[in-house]
């Protein structure tokens, strides 16, 4: 993690009610190239056909004409390429899925990075959900370890019907906004 991001964290762990004004002065093109060298290269092509080897080629030159347009307000995301993928193993069917333009994927994970190190402060320890370096079976492993076995029969099973019963993108589109006013000024 970069200096910038590492001071930012502390920021945030110190004091939880600190607001971030302005974060975006952290996408240079070193802090750009830095995530490019952290990024799975190995995605799809999005819509315009490039990949991640012809956008390395010229790395540097694109990286600069990509923090040119975001400071002049002049970045717009391109159209997303949809496929469809089959569904998995046992299922029938298949699903949606975005593929973004390689740049728009550099931008996206250097923007993430960045939330990150905001709002992994606000995350207590027992949280496994979507968060870098974590996984459910992290968080299976964690429960395993505060049960007896007897108890864990029962906390597995609870486990299992809400994750059937919960549906993730209702409770991110209803907390989303409430985090982010809590730690921006943007939302």
């Amino acid at each position: 993690m970069s200096t910038q991001l590492d001071q930012i964290a502390k920021k945030a762990k110190a004091d939880p009610k600190v607001r971030f004004t302005s974060l975006a002065h952290l996408l240079t093109p070193e802090f750009l190239r830095e995530t490019w060298r952290q990024m799975n290269r190995r995605g799809a092509s999005g819509i315009d056909g490039e990949t991640t080897k012809e956008f390395e080629r010229d790395l540097d030159t694109r990286v600069q004409e990509l923090c040119e347009r975001l400071k002049r307000g002049a970045y717009r995301a391109p159209p997303v390429r949809r496929v469809e993928i089959p569904k998995g193993p046992g299922k029938v069917g298949t699903r949606p899925l975005g593929i973004p333009t390689v740049q728009d994927r550099l931008l996206q994970r250097a923007v993430a990075r960045i939330l990150e190190a905001v709002f992994e402060a606000d995350f207590l320890e027992c949280s496994y959900g979507f968060r870098p370096r974590r996984n459910p079976h992290d968080a299976l492993r964690a429960l395993a370890g505060l049960s007896s076995r007897r108890k864990w029969d029962i906390y597995s099973r609870r486990i299992s019907e809400a994750t059937l019963t919960t549906s993730s993108t209702k409770c991110c589109r209803r907390w989303s906004p409430i985090v982010l006013q809590t730690r921006s000024s943007c939302a």
